[in-house]
């Protein structure tokens, strides 16, 4: 393997700074390790979107130089991985210039990926188009709702070939653990996580988040399927007693679990498990309020607005503005 291995961080504004550090400080200890200059780094952007000068602002609002995307110097700087590291409103985020160097760096032979929300810009590069990706939790309605066709996982990060992706937090850490595993061994990567007291490199296929109600449903498979089953049939809901026997249990059984272990019958779960979706759906998507309506099983705007009033005591068109 050539080194050192060019590594380019490309920001987009609002992005992860904990994400951020996890990667950079990875290559960082790699190269104290190895008593070498491995890798080597830089933070990039489209400078003129907006146009902010060269600092670009995290979600913290801890702003970061960084160098132009386009106004690189050669084929010296080309990079050998991009990382796109995303964060508060990624999904709304458009950049041609982002867009034409992910697509130049991979005819170039360079792995692509995204570190937590940067999976948005680069699936509509159409750079994950016959790849795994994932997201972090929390976006994950709303990125399956808008690249329905892509192969989305659950899993804290994927690597598929030359592309890559992980949902932010300190599962950059992990991701790029693995890449100095890949290239230096399992030893030089247990004593790069030892520098974080991080005892383990967690694997790719473990899921990143398990909901509240799911934990709080302890060793019961029943309730934790009968979760599970909701979940996967938001939009066209099932009727309770289809639930209670895709478990194996009575409607009966299936209400008395739900009140002793959750608090609330079913069907109120049932809808609140809706109303959430919607609720996250309205914050991080353009969808009109009808599409959500519907995709959330609702009959119409005004009825998913009813819900919405109730349980959160505002209007959807509010809740987007987020008054």
């Amino acid at each position: 393997m050539k080194e050192p291995v060019r590594v380019e961080f490309a920001l987009v504004p609002g992005f992860s700074l904990l994400a951020l550090s996890c990667a950079v400080d990875a290559l960082r200890a790699t190269n104290l390790v190895l008593g070498r200059s491995a890798y080597e780094w830089r933070l990039t952007a489209d400078l003129g979107n907006p146009p902010a000068g060269d600092q670009i602002p995290s979600s913290s609002h801890i702003r970061l130089p960084a160098a132009s995307l386009v106004n690189r110097r050669g084929a010296g700087e080309a990079p050998d991985l991009i990382a796109v590291v995303g964060g508060e409103r990624s999904h709304d985020y458009e950049s041609q210039a982002l867009a034409a160097a992910l697509a130049q760096a991979a005819g170039g032979g360079a792995r692509i990926g995204s570190i937590s929300d940067g999976a948005f810009p680069v699936a509509a590069a159409g750079l994950f188009d016959g790849h795994r990706s994932t997201i972090h939790w929390k976006c994950l309605d709303s990125y399956r709702e808008r690249f329905p066709d892509l192969d989305i996982r659950t899993s804290i990060y994927e690597i598929d070939r030359n592309r890559f992706s992980c949902a932010g937090g300190t599962t950059s850490l992990d991701l790029m653990l693995t890449f100095v595993m890949e290239a230096h061994g399992a030893e030089t990567a247990s004593l790069v996580a030892e520098n974080y007291v991080h005892d383990r490199i967690r694997e790719a296929a473990q899921e990143q988040h398990v909901t509240a109600a799911i934990r709080m449903a302890g060793r019961n498979p029943h309730l934790a399927e009968a979760i599970l089953l909701m979940e996967r049939n938001l939009e066209d809901t099932l009727p309770l007693d289809t639930v209670a026997a895709g478990v194996g249990l009575s409607t009966r059984q299936l209400t008395r679990l739900f009140r002793s272990r959750l608090g609330r019958p079913p069907g109120q779960f049932y809808l609140d498990l809706r109303i959430d979706r919607a609720a996250s759906l309205l914050r991080q998507t353009g969808m009109s309020v009808s599409e959500i309506a519907v995709g959330c099983g609702f009959q119409s705007a005004s009825h998913l607005g009813r819900h919405l009033k109730q349980r959160r005591g505002t209007t959807p068109g509010q809740w987007r503005r987020g008054v």
